[in-house]
């Protein structure tokens, strides 16, 4: 009936007060309470063992022995608070493996301390009289279940890694894959560039013959398709790499359909090293992110503004957006600031964050 009310309170505790999910608090709970039934139970043998060595001083071991067992219980609650960490994504997942194995240890100490009670009755001379078990069998008992408890947080620890893992490894897939449609398409649009500047002899050839026949207003049309037909191989934002300014036109697009005012003048250097995927790695999640934090800003107010220059070997990007105090930027994955950080990285450079009240200025640093 003790360890139900234990377990009652801290339930209560968790999930009216903390907020925390049914699941997440009953194993806290329930993993709170093993540990210190289980090491409760190891310094109990223990002081079992030690009694008759040390009559008639029993009350000095017992004392001892307590102490030992807070400071071990203390210390196993601040491993399992380091170690343990439950994502919420991943807890209504797998929760239920971690509850059932620290319930049955559970289940199993509460017997053992149900059969043999925790009173130990010596004679005169020191003896035990009750109960009659194996010490040393006994402490090799609590011993393993308290091993068990933290295998079995360990081996959760490692399947939630591995879900995690399993879901960046989802998103990068996913960004790969758009990378890799804006390199084909920009071999599309490269192919059709060679076609039209191939053709452009002809297009002369017709517009001369109309002058020639003073058939203006014919020349005038025919310019102006060629003009239009000119601009669809054309991008909003000239960076000198073909697939940055593919991408830039596509998300710079649509951050304008969404009424976000927006400001490009950068250069990327044709003989650096930096690979036209990282680029597009960069670009994209600093971009996502920033239509992000400007969708929480009033249209007016809504801006983003992107430069890059190149100081001797350094090459020097800088994303500036509006925001919203209000909105916190923690709500996404994460994911996008992460992969720009491993691109920096793989260039031996650096990325800085500048977060105020109404700005966010992300810069990164390539060394090329």
């Amino acid at each position: 009936m003790a360890t139900i009310l234990e377990l009652l309170v801290l339930l209560g505790y968790g999930y009216l007060v903390l907020k925390c999910p049914l699941a997440l608090t009953a194993v806290t709970a329930i993993l709170a309470i093993s540990i210190m039934q289980v090491v409760n139970g190891i310094f109990q043998s223990i002081g079992s063992i030690l009694c008759e060595a040390a009559f008639p001083h029993v009350t000095l071991v017992l004392v001892i022995c307590s102490l030992m067992a807070l400071a071990v219980i203390y210390f196993s609650y601040r491993y399992v608070i380091k170690t343990f960490r439950i994502r919420q994504s991943i807890s209504t997942h797998y929760i239920g493996l971690l509850l059932l194995p620290i319930l049955f240890i559970l289940l199993v100490i509460q017997h053992i301390f149900m059969t043999y009670g925790s009173t130990i009755i010596v004679n005169s001379d020191g003896r035990r009289i009750f109960p009659n078990i194996n010490d040393w069998g006994m402490l090799l008992i609590q011993v393993s279940a308290y091993f068990c408890l933290f295998a079995v947080v360990f081996a959760y620890r490692k399947l939630e890694d591995n879900f995690e893992l399993q879901t960046q490894n989802a998103l990068l897939e996913q960004q790969v894959n758009t990378q890799t449609h804006y390199m084909q398409e920009v071999q599309m649009r490269y192919d059709q560039t060679r076609a039209f500047r191939h053709d452009l002899k002809s297009h002369f050839m017709v517009l001369g013959s109309l002058i020639e026949r003073t058939e203006n207003q014919k020349a005038v049309a025919y310019l102006n398709k060629l003009d239009v037909a000119k601009n669809t191989f054309s991008f909003p934002c000239q960076t000198g790499n073909m697939v940055v300014d593919l991408l830039l036109s596509d998300k710079l697009g649509l951050a304008q359909q969404k009424g976000i005012k927006v400001e490009c003048n950068m250069t990327i250097p044709s003989e650096s090293i930096i690979d036209d995927m990282d680029l597009c790695i960069v670009f994209s999640n600093a971009i996502d992110n920033a239509i992000n934090a400007c969708e929480f800003v009033e249209e007016k107010e809504s801006y983003i503004i992107i430069s890059a220059v190149q100081k001797g070997r350094f090459f020097m990007i800088e994303i500036e957006n509006s925001c919203n105090e209000g909105h916190k930027k923690g709500t996404g994955t994460g994911l996008g600031l992460k992969n720009i950080r491993a691109v920096a990285e793989k260039y031996n450079g650096a990325v800085s964050v500048d977060h105020e009240v109404e700005n966010f200025k992300l810069n990164v640093l390539l060394l090329i």
